[in-house]
């Protein structure tokens, strides 16, 4: 059983869907591995558990970056 680990910013459930096709589907063309038989796992990090220059993400937000950081909440 192949796993997939993917350490990121926390994505959306529609990031995560994509990303988890795509790379799945391209284990198993190389590796003749079963689609099914692969498993993929997300660790996605708040921006105050992620750092870049020695500054937490929350102080300094990815301008870049898209997200379920940089979603809208209800109300926004």
């Amino acid at each position: 059983m192949p796993a997939i680990t993917v350490q990121s910013l926390e994505l959306t459930d529609e990031q995560k869907e994509i990303v988890a096709d795509k790379f799945i589907t391209i284990l198993s063309e190389v590796t003749k591995v079963p689609k099914d038989r692969i498993y993929l796992f997300f660790d996605g990090y708040t921006l105050d558990n992620a750092a870049a220059d020695g500054i937490l993400f929350s102080k300094r937000p990815p301008k870049v970056a898209v997200g379920k950081f940089s979603q809208k909440k209800p109300g926004e």
